[in-house]
This record gives structure tokens, sequence and C-alpha cells, in this order.
């Protein structure tokens, strides 16, 4: 598959692109299923983890079915809570809900974890540089996150080939990915 053509200099114009691309590409079910595949290689042999990972938005990888396909780790969704994101567990999808933007959450009612406790961080966005930046929807929602996140927790990129480019723009406040699981396999973004 090939990677999308590059981008306008500026975020907003990126963006912009971005969504354009995304409108325009069919259901990503076989690149989805490609990217589940490579990290189903990676997380069938790994002791238990705690991985939080995201319902897709239209364009975006479906990693849902790996909640069932690897139920030995425990899998955290996101939820809108102001300007930031909490996550919990859930153990089916059917524990989702539509909630804020219209993105499918988990109930407020479940407990909240611990964002110290993640492991890997299975991370969306519009569009992923091969050096591992990463440009979201622009609420500042994942960079926040990420941040609070515990130090040593692994971030991978989710980016399906009309989401890959060199580079993306960023800023001092930019989380930049430590690899990058798309349709050809997971690649080590450069140490920041």
């Amino acid at each position: 598959m090939q990677a999308a053509s590059q981008p306008p200099p500026d975020k907003s114009e990126w963006r912009q692109q971005f969504r354009k691309q995304l409108r325009a590409q069919p259901n990503p079910e076989e690149a989805s299923a490609a990217i589940r595949l490579h990290l189903t290689h990676r997380l069938e042999v790994s002791e238990p983890l705690r991985i939080a990972t995201f319902s897709a938005l239209r364009g975006e990888a479906d990693l849902s079915p790996l909640i069932y396909e690897l139920p030995r780790h425990d899998w955290l969704f996101p939820r809108v809570r102001g300007n930031d994101l909490t996550f919990h567990r859930i153990s089916t999808t059917s524990e989702l809900q539509p909630g804020a933007m219209g993105i499918l959450e988990p109930d407020g009612r479940l407990p909240v974890e611990d964002s110290q406790s993640i492991d890997l961080i299975l991370c969306p966005g519009l569009g992923f540089g091969r050096d591992g930046s990463r440009l979201g929807r622009g609420r500042g929602f994942y960079d926040r996150t990420l941040s609070a996140c515990r130090a040593n927790a692994t971030i991978i990129g989710i980016a399906l080939p009309h989401q890959l480019v060199d580079a993306v723009p960023t800023e001092a406040h930019d989380c930049f990915m430590d690899q990058l699981a798309t349709v050809d396999g997971l690649t080590p973004c450069p140490p920041r």
C-alpha cells in the first residue's frame, strides 16, 4: 500500500488534508486486520499487560477485536472527562456507549484506572510521521494523557497507509510515539 502524499505545511492545513483523506477511505477492514495481526504477534508472547486502546472513528484502524483475541491482557478504553481522558477497564465492547463527540467510550460509572499503571498505549491520530511525530485532532486530549502516563509505558501509534508521512509538524507539548503499527508491521521510531 502506498503512503499518503505530503500535506501542506501548517498544522490546521495538515488536519484538513488528513480529514479529507479519512473521509475518502473505504472501510479499512483489511488494513485494520493486518495491523491487528502484527499487534497480536507481539502481544501473544508478552506477559499480561495493561493496554490502553481506543474506539475507532471513520477511517481509523479498528482494534476492538483484540480484546477478544487476547483476553489475558487488561484492556482500557478512554472516556472524555472535561479536558482530559480517563481510562476504564472493559472486557467486552458491549460496555462501550456513544459519548463525547460520538465516540464509543466506557460507562462513566466504571472505575477509573490509574494512568501510571498502563504498560502499553495504542494511540490514535489523524496522521503520523515515520519519525514518531503524531498529529491529533487538535484538542490535546492525547498529548495531556500521554504526558501523565508512566515514563516507561510504550506508546504505539496506529497508522493506516493514508495516515503515514515522513513527519508532521510538532510543538513543544506534542508527544512522540515509540513505535508505529502499520499494515507492514511494527516499526521503532527514533529515540527522543
